[in-house]
């Protein structure tokens, strides 16, 4: 059995993520990133591993980011990739949390782990846009986001668009994906295919009956999806945001985020799914009453591990009270799963407070994992989660590494 323990470490910006990348599997001297796929990495299940984090290293604001680039107060909304020889980060950029016509999407790469940042792309739609999906699409990059309204009080998805990348600084016109108002959630590459979670329907909406169908995707290019198993949805109810990850014997988890609430409750579902059964998916009838926003889920051998927020001085799910939610503080925490109990388990904090946690996590070597994510200022760890949102102290956006050592 494996333990994990919290050790802060001092490695000064992402050293121990940069050095695997360059010494592993698919090194940026050959011009080929490290993969994302736990299956393409050999980890020894039966040897203890602690796990150490590096301070964050801050990105956005930061002297680093090319002059082009005007990061506005709220920053969040983050995602990472590896591509090619480069890191590239995509994010989104407006006034506060909420939805506005003055919303901003850039799109960044760097050369040297997340220190020197250069131009590659700018979103402006005159409307909200939000969840910026990075995809390695059959040898392109695919920058994936969806457009929502202006109303900053509505939460108002109108269709999915999609860019890809010809070279440095030069990206194709957006183009529609999906004209309906989809959101699409988590996207990563496995075994040779490219999977998604999304959702649909009337989130946030005063009718208990309307229900939110979550769909499940496969794409061999990444241009073109279809439903798992010709399954129309995967659950429907209160849940949106959904993670995933495959593990080694090509069963799936995942961890799900009811928010809106239905018969099982409000809070997160732990679901399974069979492997040979992908559109199946098996969801507790009963919600763990702790809710997982911007859940992201990563594996290490046999270990699942889960990036989101924690809500402190909850549970969410007693009665799904979202006043009293956004008037309570957050934190960015690391959990693992439980896979014999179906739970998440609490491991311990990573940096974050009041408006925090749309975690990103890319594999850059057998042990380590890069994480990007957002926060209010550190200083005011106490602010509630609306304080946050509408602070002009804003939001801000860092980097750091996660390492499994062995003991």
């Amino acid at each position: 059995m494996r333990r994990c323990l919290r050790k802060m470490t001092h490695v000064g910006a992402l050293a121990v993520a940069l050095i695997s990348a360059a010494c592993g599997p698919g090194s940026h001297s050959e011009k080929k990133a490290p993969s994302d796929d736990p299956a393409d990495y050999l980890v020894d299940d039966s040897l203890n591993y602690r796990i150490e984090v590096s301070e964050p290293h801050w990105v956005v604001p930061s002297d680093g980011l090319p002059d082009v680039v005007t990061p506005q107060v709220a920053n969040n909304n983050v995602d990472i990739h590896f591509f090619e020889d480069r890191l590239f980060m995509a994010w989104r950029t407006a006034p506060t949390h909420f939805a506005s016509d003055q919303v901003e999407m850039y799109v960044v790469s760097s050369l040297d782990g997340g220190t020197n940042w250069e131009f590659e792309t700018r979103i402006d739609m005159k409307s909200d846009v939000r969840e910026p999906r990075l995809i390695d699409a059959d040898g392109r990059l695919q920058l994936m986001f969806f457009q929502a309204g202006t109303d900053m009080l509505n939460f108002e998805p109108v269709r999915i668009w999609r860019t890809f990348r010809r070279e440095l600084g030069d990206w194709s016109a957006p183009e529609i994906l999906l004209d309906e108002p989809e959101v699409p959630w988590d996207v990563k590459r496995r075994s040779g295919k490219i999977w998604m979670t999304s959702y649909q329907g009337k989130h946030y909406s005063p009718d208990p009956e309307a229900g939110i169908h979550v769909h499940f995707k496969q794409s061999t290019d990444g241009l073109n999806w279809r439903l798992v198993d010709d399954a129309p949805f995967v659950y429907v109810g209160g849940v949106s945001e959904v993670a995933f990850e495959f593990d080694a014997d090509g069963s799936l988890w995942a961890v799900t985020r009811n928010e809106d609430g239905d018969e099982s409750g409000w809070g997160s579902h732990v679901c399974t799914v069979a492997a040979g059964r992908l559109g199946d998916w098996d969801c507790p009838q009963q919600t763990d009453p702790e809710r997982y926003d911007s859940p992201e889920l990563f594996r290490h051998g046999d270990d699942l591990y889960l990036a989101a927020r924690r809500d402190i001085g909850g549970p969410f799910g007693t009665d799904g009270d979202m006043t009293a939610y956004s008037l309570r503080p957050k934190r960015s925490a690391l959990y693992k799963i439980d896979k014999d109990q179906r739970k998440v388990v609490h491991l311990f904090d990573l940096p974050g407070c009041g408006d925090t946690a749309f975690p990103s996590v890319r594999r850059s070597g057998a042990h380590t994992f890069l994480l990007a994510n957002y926060t209010s200022p550190l200083d005011e760890p106490d602010i509630s989660w609306l304080q946050g949102q509408t602070s002009a102290r804003g939001t801000q956006i860092y980097l750091l590494s996660i390492t499994f050592v062995q003991e």
